[in-house]
């Protein structure tokens, strides 16, 4: 049959065309919608599965004690390292801008950044313990080949993540597991308000505030979400103190927030300040049981302002 607009069977046809595709659509868009957020979850619960190899806190003590043995032997105060790269070459984006490094490294022309090849910090002696400077340092994932550091102390401010829930969580778990396990920081307090089971000590968030006012160790701080009103102001503008050794991370977006990062699913996370990095990449020193669900740290939260 020739459609046209002047037969009935012709407009019937078309509707039935239309009524077949719109339920086609209707049953394909959810069923890979469901797919990809199946995979994606399969993804996370893979991730929590995998042990972290033990040799990679050691070998990561080895550079940080090889940064401030460089600077002890050379007499360089170090200005503080907000992001180390660490791959055949170790990058430090510094916290203080400074163009005479010790040997090995290198500077940038605007200081802003010391590199020294692995194999040369592999000769620098060691001397002492463990420096003290390096308490809030985490590994956040991998880029390319090199692993990615962050000084949570030296940012200064809340680190506050965004995104789905699953993948907050997990990138939550990989921070506290570090701070708890690594060899630099196993003198770093870690307080938790609202967050559940993470391994910190539960505390209110007067309790908080009040062991970061005091700064007597080292510490991380979890929270659920940024304590509202003064309280989250004060928090604020005690962990911007020069000096401060309280690093404070946030299950939840807050407009008081220093960095936000935003985890997804897919095993990334993605920020303004460190790009696109694999959170996935990052084993657990003890892995989660395939059998036990994990509890969330916290559903997603609108971005709040203060009161």
């Amino acid at each position: 049959m020739t459609w046209s607009f002047v037969h009935p069977e012709s407009h019937l046809l078309l509707t039935m065309s239309a009524v077949l595709f719109l339920g086609t659509l209707a049953f394909v868009i959810p069923t890979i919608v469901a797919v990809r957020r199946r995979t994606a979850t399969d993804a996370v619960a893979w991730a929590d599965q995998a042990r972290r190899d033990p040799a990679a806190p050691w070998g990561i003590d080895r550079v940080l004690r090889a940064v401030a043995a460089s600077c002890e032997a050379a007499g360089v105060v170090f200005p503080g390292a907000l992001r180390i790269t660490v791959g055949t070459t170790v990058r430090l984006d510094l916290a203080s801008p400074t163009t005479a490094p010790p040997q090995p490294w290198t500077a940038t022309p605007d200081g802003r950044s010391w590199s020294a090849p692995m194999w040369a910090l592999q000769a620098v002696p060691l001397v002492g313990s463990a420096p003290t400077e390096f308490t809030a340092v985490v590994s956040v994932g991998t880029a390319g080949d090199d692993t990615v550091l962050v000084d949570l102390r030296r940012v200064r401010g809340i680190v506050a993540l965004a995104g789905e829930s699953a993948a907050r969580d997990a990138v939550l778990r990989r921070i506290v597991d570090q701070v708890r396990t690594d060899p630099w920081s196993t003198g770093t307090a870690v307080l938790t308000v609202g967050v559940g089971s993470t391994g910190g000590v539960a505390v209110s968030v007067r309790e908080a505030v009040a062991a970061v006012a005091a700064d007597a160790t080292p510490g991380l701080l979890v929270v659920a979400k940024v304590p509202s009103g003064e309280d989250g102001r004060e928090l604020a503008r005690l962990l911007e103190r020069p000096g401060g050794r309280w690093a404070c991370v946030a299950a939840a977006p807050h407009a008081l927030a220093r960095w936000t990062i935003e985890a997804r699913r897919d095993g990334t996370h993605v920020s303004d300040v460190l790009g696109t990095v694999r959170w996935m990449d990052l084993g657990l020193s003890m892995p989660l049981a395939a059998s036990v669900p994990t509890s969330p740290v916290g559903q997603p939260d609108p971005v709040e302002t203060d009161a």
